[in-house]
């Protein structure tokens, strides 16, 4: 699941092409006001604000989260052309963890003058939108067969490590296979704390609070997950990090030149990219 977190600075230029990265990106105010109509049930009023929210939302990363997101790339390259160490991954999943909180518990506290308005009936929307969306998860990577359960957890990583490296060899996948099988359970615990976060989210928003109450409340759901994980979901977690850097050391190891020189080139791409976006001299796409 991190390694899907991994990727998450690199979401917004996933398409190949500069010109088609600036138009998803540019139009990712958009995205965010489907996606958020798709969750919640908002009338007229409550719709326009959160337009206006996410419009601010979307300059606020542009100017203040892509720099940092293209110094991240650059570095990320710049360790990957020269062997990438156990430390590099540990320094990675750590700088998009907080990359990641910083986004949500923004996006949390502005949304939250509109969440608070919220009726009963619009909260039960979402909460059933949740139930909907974790039943689609439970079938397609928890699924009761265990054979069809493991295929579908392996499939999902080693198409993430291909985005990157391209091409695997028969060995590469082995190992990345063995990876994804040894912490099959982590997907589960993962999946748990989901649910969990989006449990806090709902009772929050019942409980009818101030919009600045709310939005703090919300952000540290977000920005503070360790406060409500078990100590066994901790252990397990830094199992699973640990064990990441390992299998990234490893794969690192046994990369061609061709797929060395993609995994920099990508990396370097996405350093461009958002560097273009968010308006750096000489970075425009």
């Amino acid at each position: 699941m991190r390694w899907r977190n991994f990727l998450l600075l690199a979401a917004c230029a996933a398409l190949v092409s500069c010109s088609s990265t600036r138009f998803a990106y540019d139009n990712a105010d958009t995205a965010l006001r489907y996606m958020a109509s798709s969750y919640l049930d908002l009338d007229p009023v409550q719709a326009e604000e959160m337009r206006l929210r996410i419009v601010q939302l979307h300059e606020w990363h542009r100017a203040k989260e892509l720099p940092a997101y293209a110094a991240l790339m650059r570095s990320a390259s710049e360790r990957a052309a020269r062997g990438i160490t156990a430390e590099d991954v540990a320094w990675g999943l750590a700088s998009v963890r907080a990359r990641y909180r910083r986004f949500a518990a923004k996006a949390a506290e502005d949304a939250a003058p509109v969440l608070a308005t919220l009726a009963p009936d619009q909260i039960a929307a979402l909460e059933r939108k949740f139930a909907e969306n974790n039943r689609k998860f439970e079938k397609e990577f928890l699924a009761s067969d265990e054979e069809r359960r493991r295929r579908a957890q392996a499939h999902r990583m080693l198409d993430r490590f291909r985005d990157f490296a391209g091409d695997l060899t028969p060995d590469q996948e082995a190992r990345i296979e063995r990876f994804a099988f040894s912490h099959e359970s982590h997907v589960a615990l993962r999946f748990e704390d989901r649910r969990r976060w989006q449990q806090e989210v709902v009772a929050a928003l019942r409980a009818h609070r101030p919009a600045t109450d709310l939005g703090h409340g919300l952000a540290e759901t977000f920005d503070q997950p360790e406060r409500r994980r078990s100590e066994a979901f901790i252990l397990a977690d830094k199992a699973w990090d640990e064990d990441l850097g390992r299998l990234i050391v490893e794969l690192d190891g046994t990369l061609s030149a061709k797929q060395r020189a993609r995994v920099v080139g990508r990396l370097s791409d996405y350093a461009k990219d958002f560097a273009g976006l968010a308006g750096e001299k000489g970075e425009a796409a």
